[in-house]
């Protein structure tokens, strides 16, 4: 585990490892990284700057770009600081109410759990499978009645409690639109810290995080995972809490067509699977897997997958500023805009656990190496 020392300045919260600087910036909840050499120079010129602020650094260091030595001038002051945050507003599911209607009842968890009154059988036939496993006769926790109406000729609108969510689909489309919008509606139901971008599996009391862009093969690489002796916490979404635990989200895995045939020789059932589309065209098979986890569980290590055809598996080691940016690359979310506190709780939770870049072109080389990260 990497362990994190803290400089505290006037407008700054610094934090390192054996090679990355981390800058906090409480007035615009921002975070900024060096590595390496560049991560002691900036240590040095900080140094410098609370020595004499007023020294001149472009005497000094004549044979660095002044553009950048009054850029990180402006990042160690606090100065200039760009307010925009990045994080994800409440989804509006509007006010659950009885109305009446037929529905079939589902339960996420004890803090959640929908409704969908089903406007005809093709409806049911296409949605129900997916949902199937979260029956239930007695709903709790946050209430929302999914309905269906049609928008056009060609579309269908979605609501959520009599509101509008997400914009008018085709009805093959309208499956995937709402496990999106239901996943986000759970994990908003309970405080998080973090909802990356990313697959996740425990194996024993140990978790590993595979964020990634789409067409990283973590979703593949999460699925062929849980059948090999690990238990899923989600292929799309890490939800990672404040306590530093991740959180089960016990919805279908989505499969691109492009994995079908790879993952059809460990799931059976992916053959007789209703296909789906994508909101890019791409067709996708809802798959549920058995081994969906039963309790949370820290965070042991992220790994970064990259899926290479006939590549030799290799695994990188990351620093800590190196796993920021590719957690931001691959897409997070947080509840509440940054501060002092979360940042440290990012820090001791995520960005202290070991981190890797693993590019592979089999499944079960990439398997066998993350069962050696995972018991390492």
């Amino acid at each position: 585990m990497r362990r994190f020392k803290k400089l505290k300045g006037d407008k700054t919260y610094q934090y390192i490892d054996e090679e990355s600087l981390l800058i906090y910036h409480p007035e615009g909840g921002r975070v900024y990284g060096f590595e390496k050499e560049m991560a002691a120079f900036v240590l040095h010129l900080d140094e410098l700057i609370h020595q004499n602020p007023s020294i001149d650094l472009v005497a000094l260091f004549p044979n660095i770009p002044k553009k950048n030595l009054f850029e990180i001038k402006k990042i160690l002051s606090g100065s200039s600081i760009d307010n925009g945050q990045s994080y994800e507003p409440p989804l509006d599911t509007g006010c659950f109410a009885e109305d009446g209607k037929k529905r079939v009842h589902y339960a996420v968890s004890d803090a959640c759990s929908f409704s969908i009154a089903y406007p005809d059988e093709k409806f049911f036939e296409s949605i129900d499978p997916q949902f199937r496993h979260l029956q239930t006769e007695n709903p709790t926790g946050r209430r929302i009645n999914v309905d269906f109406a049609p928008a056009d000729s060609n579309t269908w609108q979605l609501y959520f409690n009599a509101r509008k969510t997400a914009l008018p689909a085709k009805r093959e489309t309208i499956p995937l639109i709402l496990q999106e919008n239901l996943i986000i509606a759970f994990y908003q139901s309970n405080p998080y810290l973090m909802a990356m971008h990313a697959g996740a599996v425990r194996f024993g009391d140990r978790s590993i995080i595979l964020p990634g862009a789409s067409g990283s093969g973590k979703s593949t690489l999460t699925a062929a995972l849980t059948t090999s002796g690990f238990d899923l916490y989600s292929d799309e979404i890490a939800l990672l809490g404040y306590d530093g635990m991740l959180t089960p989200i016990p919805f279908c895995m989505n499969i691109k067509e492009g994995s079908w045939k790879i993952l059809e020789m460990r799931f059976d059932n992916l053959c007789t699977a209703h296909e789906h589309l994508r909101f890019d065209g791409q067709k996708v098979k809802f798959l549920l897997s058995d081994k969906i986890s039963k309790k949370r569980g820290a965070v042991s290590a992220v790994v970064f997958p990259k899926y290479r055809k006939e590549s030799a598996c290799h695994v990188e080691p990351l620093t800590s500023c190196e796993t920021l940016k590719r957690i931001s690359e691959s897409g997070y979310q947080l509840e509440q805009p940054l501060n002092e506190e979360h940042f440290e709780l990012i820090l001791n939770h995520l960005l202290a656990k070991p981190a890797y870049e693993m590019t592979y072109g089999s499944l079960d080389d990439a398997i066998s190496k993350l069962a050696e990260i995972v018991n390492g």
